[in-house]
């Protein structure tokens, strides 16, 4: 029998930490926009849960303090404006971005067992988002492809579900998006298709409401609005 809401340790603490980063930004030849992070973040009684069986015999999710914790990584952020090197007009826009985070994480102590070295939880070790923008005078369109790494849902960094869904890797995923915009006078018309195409994919396992268990990503889906200014 697993309980499915977690319980809470009567001595659970405050969390706190510090945290260090440092970066730069600029231009480079006109048309390479960069914006370059790096961060380190300490971590302490990081507040999460783990599986525990009780006296009773019964396996149920206690929330209580995992551990110490580090994290720390580099985000960037490079957009290419390509209008320039391609020569076009200025009715046109055309610009290539690429976002990247690199992030490692890990609990460097901990009073649980198992639980020291391991990765801290929803911290996946790639971000990655690129895209192209492009648009001729009052008309523009992008298209977005995101992936995220695996990640994990507890401080044990179980791979396998329980029964009740709650812990459990978070597998990788990718997903592609597009839009277009035309501006008209007072009128915008904007069209898309998110997920297109249409990966099952999820972001998170809940413990209570809506689940317990994970929490599905919506399917490929479509949207059109008009909008009108006064």
């Amino acid at each position: 029998f697993c309980q499915n809401s977690p319980l809470t340790h009567p001595n659970i603490e405050d969390e706190s930490g510090y945290t260090f980063d440092i970066g730069a930004r600029g231009l480079i030849k006109d048309f390479i926009n960069f914006d370059v992070n790096g961060f380190y973040l300490s971590y302490n009684n990081k507040i999460g849960f783990i599986q525990r069986v009780f006296d009773d015999g019964n396996l149920k999710a206690l929330r209580t303090n995992t551990g110490n914790a580090i994290i720390y990584g580099i985000e960037s952020l490079v957009d290419f404006n390509l209008t320039q090197p391609l020569s076009l007009s200025k009715a046109y826009r055309f610009n290539l971005f690429l976002n990247t985070s690199l992030i490692r994480s890990e609990y460097t102590t901990s009073s649980e067992a198992g639980i020291e070295g391991n990765a801290v939880e929803y911290v996946p070790e790639l971000n990655f988002k690129t895209g192209l923008k492009f648009g001729y005078n009052n008309f523009s369109s992008y298209i977005q492809y995101s992936f995220l790494s695996n990640q994990f849902s507890d401080a044990s960094n179980a791979i396998n579900s329980n029964l009740s869904g709650v812990i459990g890797q978070i597998p990788s995923y990718g997903i592609l998006d597009v839009s277009s915009s035309f501006k008209f006078n007072r009128f915008k018309i904007e069209t898309g298709i998110n997920n297109i195409l249409d990966n099952a994919y999820f972001t998170r396992r809940a413990t209570g409401y809506p689940g317990p268990g994970i929490i599905p990503s919506p399917p490929q889906n479509y949207y059109l609005t008009l909008q009108y200014k006064f």
